[in-house]
């Protein structure tokens, strides 16, 4: 942290927008993005080898634009909550609760209660990089995300839609309670709790899995909550999965509330998508991957963890699901484009969120990165992107400045 940050708060005084010198042209693009005329608002952190750079944030935390967004604005993270439920199982491996190639039904038998010879051999490794051929379910009831028991027991009642380790596909609305109920079960904990206990309470994170009580009047809500967008909604839950075939599915347990200004959404844990926090605690807790396990001298994960969660390198595989080729690990991506648009260095690994959130880590240059917005980008099916390009644009200058930093 910069004296200028310390000052600011041990004086009780508001803090500023700040970037390290040599980090100017950040801030220049960062204010170029508020210029746009769909921009709400929106924060990015980046930290360097342990040491913040960049803590920059503008705009409005709502529709209405009459609120402004703050320092410690949360707002919601959407898909980049599953690589923080990805890292509590990890945790969890790390400290020998349990293994990789584990099969789920060791630590939670009733899951293979349907289909129990093909579902007994789903393994622990195969929920983490989204090959447990459950990425959907018919066994799903509109709202089902929304309740942790009802969610676990469509997951207990459904057949594997392929078998385990065949495909790939993006298990987007049901990774989250696939490995939550695997934490829960081994460490007695929801997941929310064990990240908050593990990750967000010993690196000072404002991170969360679930929204806390004490976001709650911190929080900015999101465009795009509009009676067409509730109307899609409604279709995809209540009418598609009628009449197509397996993809149809992906939004069977929502449904028309199925966005972070619902009630619903702010009262649930649903850990593939109800994460909270701000720009800062996203790049934070990859700074500490960045850094080996290691953030401020607290170590959360061993050395030998970090290595196999940011050197594992996979090659690209289809993703079934999104139609895209992935490079995904445990439980996080690595940089391809369009699931995972890290930066320059294809050894970057993070996770994004609907709308354009980033969160990566880059261990090769010590990078911890963090973007959230309230304006949600809409990708169509002509998108080069499926986050929109404002991180994009801001990881672009950010190397800019770092290649600039290293020339004699």
């Amino acid at each position: 942290m910069s004296e200028k940050q310390k000052d600011g708060r041990t004086a009780g005084l508001a803090p500023v927008p700040w970037v390290a010198s040599g980090f100017e042209p950040v801030e220049t693009a960062f204010r170029d993005l508020q210029d746009r005329d769909e921009e709400l608002g929106s924060a990015v952190s980046v930290y360097l080898e342990g040491q913040p750079v960049v803590d920059l944030w503008a705009g409005y935390a709502s529709p209405g634009r009459n609120v402004p967004w703050r320092r410690d604005t949360v707002v919601s993270v959407f898909s980049a909550s599953k690589a923080l439920t990805a890292l509590c199982l990890l945790h969890l491996v790390d400290r020998d609760r349990a293994g990789l190639d584990d099969a789920v039904v060791d630590h939670w038998p009733e899951f293979a209660r349907t289909d129990s010879e093909a579902k007994s051999r789903v393994t622990l490794r195969h929920i983490l990089n989204h090959s447990a051929g459950l990425p959907v379910l018919r066994t799903n009831r509109a709202g089902d995300v929304y309740s942790w028991p009802r969610m676990i027991a469509a997951l207990e009642a459904a057949s594997l839609v392929w078998e385990a380790g065949s495909r790939t596909a993006y298990h987007a609305v049901t990774f989250g309670h696939l490995a939550g109920e695997i934490i829960r079960r081994i460490s007695g904990k929801m997941p929310s709790r064990y990240f908050a206990e593990n990750f967000s309470d010993p690196l000072n994170l404002d991170l969360s899995l679930r929204l806390l009580p004490d976001q709650t009047d911190r929080l900015a809500f999101c465009d795009g909550d509009s009676w067409k967008n509730r109307f899609t909604r409604a279709n995809l839950t209540y009418v598609a999965p009628w009449f197509r075939g397996w993809q149809a599915q992906y939004f069977r347990p929502c449904g028309t509330d199925y966005h972070p200004n619902s009630r619903r959404w702010q009262h649930a844990e649903a850990p593939a998508i109800t994460g909270f926090g701000t720009a800062e605690g996203l790049a934070r807790i990859y700074a500490m991957l960045a850094g080996g396990g290691v953030l401020d001298g607290v170590r959360v994960l061993s050395e030998d963890m970090v290595r196999r969660v940011t050197r594992e390198r996979p090659e690209p595989v289809k993703d079934h699901g999104i139609g895209h080729d992935v490079r995904v690990g445990l439980g996080l991506y690595y940089n391809l484009g369009p699931m995972a648009d890290l930066g320059p260095n294809p050894n970057s690994v993070g996770h994004v969120g609907m709308g354009g959130v980033t969160s990566f880590a880059d261990p090769d240059a010590g990078i911890g990165f963090g973007y959230v917005c309230n304006h949600l980008y809409q990708p169509t099916p002509k998108s080069a992107t499926l986050i929109g390009d404002r991180a994009a644009r801001l990881v672009d200058v950010l190397y800019d400045c770092l290649r600039d930093r290293t020339r004699p």
